[in-house]
C-alpha cells in the first residue's frame, strides 16, 4: 500500500467521522447606495454567507446609528440640535460627538487654522466681500469654537461662538473607523475587511487589497490611476480634491474647500490622499493637506507617526512624503494627439449616466456595454461591472442578452470574460466607454456595421438594453444623443478614427 492509498483512507474516515479540514474563507463583496450621501462597499473574508450578511447588517446599523448622532442634513441629528442651543450653554453630549469635535479642535490646532469645522459656512458668507470686509469677518476663526470638559455621566461643550458647524471633513472618517470596531466586536470570525464610503476607506486584517488613487485631471471611468499599491497591513487611506464637487458662489464654480484663514477657495492642491491609522485623521489631513502650502503640509505628515502623504498640484506636480508606498513619476497629465492611431481619444465613446433611485439603500445594478457584429457575434466588451464574489454569481445571468452570446463567443475563443475584464459595480454617476477598434483578442475589427448595446440589471430594480446601429470605418460620426431609461440617462456616442486630429488632457 503506497503513501498515496493511505492518505486518501485516512481523508475518507475522517470525513465519514464528521471530520472536514479547515475550508479558506470565501470573498464576500457588499454594495450600497445613499449611504451618508454617497455609497458603500465592505470587503470581507468570512467562513459562510451567513457570517458574512451578519456583518453587513452590523455596518449598516452602525452607520445609521451614527448619521443619527453627526448628520448636518437631518435637523433631528444631536449635532443639529445641539448648535440650535445658544452660543454660552453647556450642554451634555454623546460620547460619540464628542470625540468628533474633540478631532476637530486637535487638528484646528496642529494646522494653525488650516482646519476649521467653521469654515465652509463663513466662506460663503464672504465670497463676496472686499478683502478688508472679509477679515473682519474671519476674526471669530482665531480663537476656538468651543471647549469640552467632562462630568460624571456625559462630556460637556462650551459654545465660544454661534457659527454653524459641519463635521462633514471628521464625520466619515469616524463612522468608518466605529464600524471597523464593531465588526469586531461582534463579528469575531471575520478576520479580515474593509470598510469604503464615498472613497474613504479603512482595512483590517493583513489580507493584501490593492488600492488605486484617482488622478484628479482624468477621473472619468476606466483612466489610469494616477497611484497603485496594495495594502498588506491595517491602514486607512483617505483622499480630498477639487475635482468632484465645487460650488456655485455669484454664477462662478469654485472648490468646496476653502482656506479658513483667508475665506478663499483652496486651489494650488488638485488632490491630497493621506495614509494614516485611522480613518478620521486620514479624512481631516487629506482636507488639510488641500489648503496648506505643500512644503507645510508635508512637513505637518513627516512629524506625525504612522502617517503618509501624495499631493497632486493643480500644475500637475505630485509630491510624496518620504514613507509613501512607491515614488510618483513625473507630472499627472501630459498633452497627447489623437494623431499618434494609438491616442486614448480616438475610437468610439460611449457616455452615459447611471440613475439615482429616488427609494432608499439599494444594490447596484450590473452593467455591459458592448458591439456585436452583423451576424450578432459579440465582439468587443468594453464595460462589464458585475459582483463577482458571493453572492453576486447568481445574478450574472441577468445581463440576459450579454450573458446568452458571451456563452457562445466562450466556446468559439475558449476565453472567460467575467474575472477577466470585469469589474467592480459602480454607483450612481456620468461614465464613458471607449472602443478603441480591437476585438476582445486585441485584434483589430474591420470597418463595417456593427450593433452597440447598453444592458442594466439591477436586483429589486428594472432590466433595460438600448441598441444602437453604428458604421464604424475611416469615417467620424459626430455627437449622437440616445433615449435613455429609468436607469440610464444622458447616452450618446460619438466616433473618432484614428488620425482626426485633437489635442486633449488625460
Amino acid at each position: 500500500m503506497n503513501l498515496r492509498t493511505i492518505l486518501c483512507g485516512i481523508a475518507l474516515a475522517a470525513c465519514a467521522n464528521g471530520i472536514h479540514a479547515d475550508e479558506p474563507p470565501l470573498e464576500y463583496t457588499f454594495h450600497h447606495e445613499h449611504v451618508l450621501g454617497t455609497s458603500l462597499e465592505l470587503r470581507m473574508s468570512a467562513s459562510s454567507r451567513d457570517a458574512a450578511a451578519l456583518a453587513e447588517q452590523t455596518a449598516l446599523a452602525e452607520i445609521d446609528r451614527l448619521a443619527r448622532i453627526l448628520s448636518r442634513h437631518d435637523a433631528e441629528s444631536e449635532l443639529m440640535r445641539w448648535q440650535s442651543e445658544s452660543s454660552d450653554s453647556q450642554k451634555p453630549v454623546s460620547e460619540d460627538l464628542a470625540h468628533v469635535l474633540e478631532r476637530a479642535e486637535h487638528w484646528r490646532r496642529q494646522t494653525t487654522g488650516a482646519f476649521d469645522v467653521r469654515a465652509a459656512e463663513v466662506a460663503v458668507k464672504t465670497a463676496t466681500l472686499a478683502r478688508e470686509d472679509r477679515q473682519r469677518d474671519l476674526r471669530p476663526l482665531a480663537a476656538a469654537p468651543y471647549t469640552l470638559s467632562s462630568s460624571d455621566e456625559r462630556p460637556v461643550v462650551h459654545r465660544h461662538d454661534d457659527l454653524p458647524i459641519s463635521l462633514d471633513a471628521l464625520a466619515k472618517g469616524y463612522i468608518i473607523d466605529r464600524v471597523c470596531e464593531r465588526l469586531r466586536e461582534r463579528c469575531p470570525d471575520i478576520e479580515s475587511f474593509s470598510v469604503n464610503i464615498g472613497g474613504d476607506m479603512r482595512k483590517i486584517g493583513n489580507r493584501p487589497l490593492p488600492v488605486s488613487i484617482t488622478n484628479p485631471f482624468d477621473p472619468t471611468e476606466g483612466s489610469r490611476p494616477i497611484h497603485s499599491f496594495v495594502a498588506s497591513q491595517p491602514v486607512a487611506v483617505a483622499t480630498s480634491g477639487n475635482y468632484r464637487r465645487f460650488v456655485e458662489v455669484n454664477g462662478s464654480r469654485q472648490s468646496h474647500i476653502v482656506d479658513p484663514r483667508t475665506g478663499l477657495p483652496a486651489d494650488k492642491v488638485a488632490s491630497a490622499t493621506v495614509i494614516a491609522p485611522t480613518a478620521i485623521d486620514a479624512d481631516a489631513l487629506s482636507t488639510s493637506l488641500c489648503v496648506l502650502s505643500p512644503s507645510e503640509g508635508t512637513a505637518l505628515v513627516e512629524s506625525l507617526d504612522k502617517v503618509e502623504c501624495l499631493i497632486v498640484l493643480t500644475d500637475g506636480r505630485q509630491i510624496a512624503s518620504q514613507g509613501w508606498p512607491g515614488k510618483p513619476s513625473g507630472p499627472a497629465y501630459q498633452l497627447v494627439s489623437a494623431n499618434d492611431p494609438k491616442s486614448e481619444h480616438s475610437g468610439l465613446l460611449v457616455n452615459f449616466t447611471l440613475n439615482r433611485p429616488k427609494d432608499g439603500r439599494y444594490r447596484r445594478p450590473y452593467v455591459a456595454v458592448w458591439l456585436e457584429d452583423g451576424d450578432g457575434y459579440p465582439v468587443k466588451t468594453a464595460i462589464l461591472w458585475m459582483q463577482t464574489e458571493e453572492p453576486g454569481p447568481r445574478w450574472h445571468r441577468d445581463l440576459t442578452r450579454w450573458y446568452r452570446n458571451d456563452r457562445t463567443r466562450k466556446l468559439v475563443e475558449k476565453s472567460d470574460l467575467i474575472g477577466t475584464i470585469s469589474s467592480a459595480t459602480r454607483g450612481p454617476g456620468e461614465y464613458t466607454a471607449r472602443f478603441d477598434g480591437n476585438d476582445d483578442s486585441g485584434k483589430p475589427l474591420p470597418a463595417g456595421k456593427y450593433t452597440l448595446y447598453l444592458e442594466v440589471a439591477r436586483e429589486h430594480g428594472t432590466y433595460q438594453i438600448i441598441r444602437e446601429s453604428v458604421e464604424l470605418g475611416g469615417k467620424p460620426i459626430a455627437k449622437k444623443e440616445l433615449e435613455g431609461n429609468v436607469e440610464m440617462s444622458a447616452v450618446s456616442y460619438e466616433y473618432i478614427p484614428a488620425g482626426n486630429p485633437t489635442v486633449a488632457k488625460r
